[in-house]
């Protein structure tokens, strides 16, 4: 066993990772937290090794040559004495193993530790926050981003978000009071579960809860808190195209800790939620015969009759290579802002703001082109393309050039300047 001495003025981290160290490595260190040099006592001093933050200045020749020295740093490190603070707690542990055991002080007496007197902050149940949400697309990015003030905000927790790439957690930006996500290509886990609800489909939703476990499981070697994931299925988000899935860690300060029954709480009202969602979209599979029964389903009930909105039966009409059967069930898109769905009912099926020359009209968002873009059936399926809109067009976060034929598949995102629509096929 190593008997080693820390000194970090930033006491949250210094206990946290104390806390640790204790729980987990008590075979290989004893440990000791310092609140100052003078605590050392230098002339009886005898430990193997002593850690040091970057905010405390070190004469290194103060100490024995015997004693190795290490740096807990938020810098680069540029040697095998310097450690950052901020990747996982399983790393730094090996890394001070490993600066301890190359000088090792046999038959030597602890440092005097020094006593902490802990005082437990006032916890507050984490639904009490007022956390205020919304989802942003700038520069071809979806964000969704949580307002959160910083007298509220764990710092270390988001050192540790932001420094490590945690599996199953979303890599965390915070500045000016929010806390910043990227979901570009993404669908949240209750849109998913709607997606793909067939007995093929469940052994992935498996993968993902086992996913999700493993990652709350985690947590713990980030100095994190599995208390402080949201588990709402619709802020978790699920990444098709590398076949994983995210929650995002809400950094609050001062949490209470969940006990078992809460936790079980939460998981049920997540299983709740996603089984409402399955029952409520079965009931809204659109056919040609029901848009001739109920036109106002695909379109926006606020817009007044014109070109886009005739009767339901010239709606029904197919238009070029787009001819189906009355009973086919045809693509529809889902308007990300009003969750309005649109059925693709011709090709090319326009979309823009201009109500005299498109099929689908968005004249209530002024970014929108007149004739932004359009949808169109090919042999091979349904392509975007991009009518030289002046803010662009883009699917699953990536521009089109104008007139650039780009194909949608099943769940991609469409957006036509900062508007978002989900394609669907099913």
């Amino acid at each position: 066993m190593y008997k080693i001495a820390i000194l970090d003025k930033d006491k949250a981290y210094l206990e946290r990772l104390i806390l640790f160290l204790e729980e987990h490595h008590s075979e290989s260190f004893e440990i000791n937290a310092m609140n100052g040099l003078d605590d050392f006592g230098t002339k009886d001093m005898q430990c193997n090794a002593l850690f040091f933050g970057d905010d405390v200045a070190v004469d290194e020749a103060l100490f024995p040559e015997d004693i190795a020295i290490g740096y807990l740093t938020e810098k680069e490190e540029t040697s095998e004495q310097y450690i950052n603070k901020y990747q996982s707690m399983e790393k730094i542990y090996r890394r001070m193993l490993k600066l301890c055991g190359e000088r090792r002080v046999s038959g030597t007496k602890a440092c005097e530790p020094v006593e902490r007197q802990e005082k437990p902050a006032k916890q507050v149940p984490a639904e009490h926050y007022d956390l205020k949400a919304e989802t942003v697309t700038a520069e071809g990015e979806t964000y969704r981003i949580y307002h959160i003030e910083e007298e509220q905000v764990d710092r270390l927790a988001v050192r540790m978000l932001t420094g490590n790439h945690i599996k199953g957690i979303f890599q965390t930006e915070y500045r000016d009071n929010k806390l910043k996500l990227r979901i570009t290509g993404m669908k949240s886990l209750y849109e998913y579960v709607q997606d793909n609800n067939t007995s093929k489909d469940k052994e992935q939703l498996l993968k993902y809860f086992a996913d999700m476990l493993t990652t709350a499981l985690s947590l713990e070697e980030y100095m994190l808190s599995a208390d402080k994931l949201m588990l709402n299925p619709r802020e978790i988000y699920v990444n098709e195209a590398e076949n994983k899935v995210l929650i995002p860690y809400i950094p609050l300060k001062d949490v209470a800790p969940k006990d078992s029954r809460r936790c079980l709480e939460e998981i049920r009202g997540l299983c709740s939620v996603l089984i409402d969602g399955i029952s409520e979209e079965a009931l809204h599979i659109l056919t040609v015969a029901d848009i001739c029964q109920e036109p106002q389903e695909s379109y926006d009930s606020a817009e007044e009759p014109d070109s886009q909105q005739e009767s339901a039966k010239e709606q029904a009409k197919p238009k070029d290579s787009a001819e189906t059967s009355e009973k086919e069930v045809l693509p529809y898109i889902v308007r990300k802002r009003t969750r309005e769905k649109i059925v693709i009912d011709r090709s090319p099926f326009k979309l823009g703001k201009d109500a005299s020359c498109v099929d689908y009209c968005m004249k209530d968002n002024p970014a929108v082109s007149r004739n932004h873009a359009d949808i169109v059936r090919k042999p091979d399926g349904y392509y975007l393309v991009d009518k030289g809109s002046l803010n662009h067009t883009f699917v699953n976060g990536k521009k089109l050039a104008a007139d650039e034929y780009r194909k949608l598949e099943h769940g991609c995102l469409m957006q036509l300047a900062n508007e978002v629509f989900e394609f669907r096929l099913k």
